[in-house]
């Protein structure tokens, strides 16, 4: 059985309105809450460790909702949610010497903000926003229990490295630590990132250089136009927000080829699925020669899970792949569209994929056997109850 701590809704004790709403986003983090879901005719609801969690008493009328939005972001976002355009926005609360809001002179505490419009149970049409919240302290990249061969290729001086998993997964917590260690450990090298919209500001008074940070739709129009700048402006280290079209695609290997490193995320659940990911992005006629561009560059691919514990919190697992010559060698020796089977083939015999970990740590009693039901196939766990794996 799964261990929590009791959770107690927040108290509105003055009723709700922009301030106390704001209460309680900062009370939100406090409870160590991941998202923060918020839609008329429903209570305030926030993911703990991966669990839901009803995080108000009341039933939030639609109006109270629409009135508090524009109190907090501004009329235009609701104008543009109600006429059917999905919108992204950054919120930032600052504190200050009146603790204003709960929090400390100088914290700041950021979120990610979705805003869409949607059916929700008895409303026809309601907002739901969905609020990521930002950790204001980037995680110690030496405390996040990655593997030792992993941990030296991660922030290597050129090439492309991607950072794969699902929604949720800490792909943005990874590659924030990531920046923050080569700040801390290498300061001689500049880290510009392109993001949409900005999550963890990275910059510390005592940098010697604070790294820029390009927000899509703001400071730049696509994030292929900010890495062709980018180019210019001599950077060591350009994280890209996700690589989802052609441009940006080949943006980022002209970027790698020209002796920068680039950090990017993808929606993937394998290392091997990158490869015909990034490649089903480019004309038929030309896959054959991107590929080899691709190859050249590719540092690593590495897919990120979060796993709920026994103890109510929660792990991650990854499975990776790190690319040195032999590899290059054997991958540049046989047609491209077998590159991914080859990839995830060699994690598989090396029992390192996130079914194996899954498997191991359900084995130790770290998690239960419905977290371990969302790691693996029903195949894969007969195959492992049979002793044989899948």
């Amino acid at each position: 059985m799964i261990e929590t701590a009791e959770f107690r809704p927040f108290e509105f004790a003055q009723g709700v309105n922009d301030v106390a709403m704001r209460e309680f986003f900062v009370w939100c983090a406090r409870q160590e809450a991941s998202d923060i879901h918020i839609q008329g005719g429903n209570h305030l609801v926030v993911d703990q460790h991966g669990r839901k969690r009803r995080a108000s008493a009341f039933v939030l009328a639609d109006d109270t909702l629409s009135k508090v939005m524009d109190e907090i972001f501004s009329p235009e976002v609701r104008s543009m949610v109600k006429g059917g355009t999905p919108v992204d926005r950054a919120l930032q609360l600052d504190g200050d010497m009146y603790n204003r809001y709960g929090l400390e002179r100088g914290e700041r505490l950021r979120f990610r903000c979705n805003f869409v419009q949607a059916t929700a149970g008895r409303l026809d049409t309601t907002i739901a926003l969905t609020m990521r919240i930002i950790p204001s302290e980037i995680l110690d990249l030496t405390q996040m229990g990655i593997e030792p061969d992993l941990f030296e290729a991660l922030l290597p001086p050129n090439g492309l490295g991607i950072l794969g998993g699902i929604t949720g997964s800490g792909k943005s917590t990874l590659a924030a630590a990531g920046y923050r260690y080569c700040q801390i450990t290498d300061p001689d090298r500049k880290i510009t990132t392109i993001e949409d919209p900005i999550e963890f500001v990275l910059g510390r008074p005592d940098d010697i250089l604070q790294p820029t940070q390009l927000q899509i739709g703001r400071d730049v129009d696509s994030y292929a136009e900010a890495i062709r700048a980018d180019l210019r402006r001599a950077p060591s280290i350009i994280g890209i927000g996700e690589m989802r079209d052609l441009q940006t695609f080949q943006a980022g290997v002209l970027a790698g080829q020209l002796g920068h490193f680039n950090l990017t995320t993808m929606h993937i659940h394998s290392p091997g699925e990158a490869v015909p990911r990034c490649l089903t992005m480019v004309p038929a006629e030309m896959r054959e020669a991107t590929a080899r561009d691709l190859l050249g560059v590719l540092q690593y691919i590495v897919v990120q899970k979060l796993l709920r514990t026994a103890d109510g919190k929660r792990t991650a697992v990854r499975e990776y792949i790190i690319f040195d010559d032999p590899l290059r060698a054997k991958l540049g020796d046989m047609p491209y569209t077998l590159w991914g089977q080859h990839i995830d083939a060699i994690i598989r015999q090396e029992n390192r994929r996130i079914a194996d970990q899954a498997w191991r740590l359900y084995q130790q009693g770290i998690i239960e056997r419905s977290e371990l039901r969302m790691a693996m196939t029903s195949h894969q766990e007969r195959a492992f109850e049979q002793g044989n794996g899948a």
